[in-house]
């Protein structure tokens, strides 16, 4: 996530605690949503979705204090 910022969000992970939550959650959500797609029943669940639209918000979230930093480049 955010290859092109690895130096920044390596930095930020280190130094800010709040990005380094989010960015961990968001880890955690992606993992439990791959785990949950490679079943063979999988389904689009309710679970599922409110999953996949947590993830989404901490990504927007985490992106935004990218935004935020001095060292970021548009």
């Amino acid at each position: 996530m955010f290859s092109e910022y690895r130096a920044l969000v390596d930095q930020l992970k280190a130094d800010d605690s709040e990005f380094r939550k989010l960015f961990t959650e968001h880890d955690v959500l992606d993992k439990a949503i791959q785990k949950q797609e490679r079943r063979p029943s999988s389904e689009f669940t309710a679970e599922l979705k409110q999953m996949k639209k947590r993830k989404l918000d901490l990504k927007e979230q985490l992106f935004d204090k990218l935004k935020e930093h001095p060292a970021y480049k548009s």
